[in-house]
């Protein structure tokens, strides 16, 4: 079985943010996740200022910020650039 690279990974939940919060079993489904490896990988990008932590629906959610839009729109463009439609 072939692994999902770092980098796929982490531009996957920014894409899955793209259109709003979401609450952390909904990211970690859209990006085929279990849960620990979901708030593993979370960590990282909230510590990296990349998303932050919300409320929605009375519960802890998760939200992109505008430096995580940035860094993946910068990622997108890469991709683009490199004819490389695998990784987008």
């Amino acid at each position: 079985m072939k692994r999902r690279a770092d980098l796929v990974i982490l531009m996957d939940i920014l894409a899955t943010l793209l259109d709003g919060p979401k609450l952390p079993t909904r990211i970690s489904q859209a990006c085929n996740l279990n849960y620990d490896s979901f708030l593993k990988w979370a960590n990282i990008l909230e510590s990296n200022g990349l998303i932050t932590k919300t409320a929605l629906e009375g519960r802890e959610a998760y939200s992109l910020t505008p430096a995580g839009q940035q860094v993946y729109r910068d990622y997108r463009s890469l991709m683009e650039r490199l004819r490389a439609p695998r990784f987008l």
